[in-house]
């Protein structure tokens, strides 16, 4: 991984930040649906959080950020690393 300065504003990890309560608002709704057995609902409020955690992921990489060892775009086969 390397280091290098990027050039975010203030505006978009402002954004950043709005969607990480976002999503922890919605596992809490989640936690709350399943502990009240309505688990169609908690399957819906995953789900939103699922693509709203997406979203977010996607825009840190078109900001610049590093894709982690071992990731890979949905659909695509993981590659194996036989070297460890």
């Amino acid at each position: 991984m390397t280091t290098k300065p990027l050039n975010i504003t203030a505006q978009q990890l402002t954004q950043w930040a709005d969607e990480c309560l976002s999503i922890n608002h919605l596992n809490t709704l989640v936690q709350r649906e399943i502990q009240s057995n309505s688990l169609i609902r908690a399957s819906e409020l995953s789900e939103r959080a699922r693509k709203r955690a997406w979203k977010m992921l996607n825009e840190m990489f078109a900001a610049g950020a590093e894709k982690p060892e071992g990731y890979c775009e949905p659909g695509t086969i993981p590659e194996i690393n036989n070297d460890a």
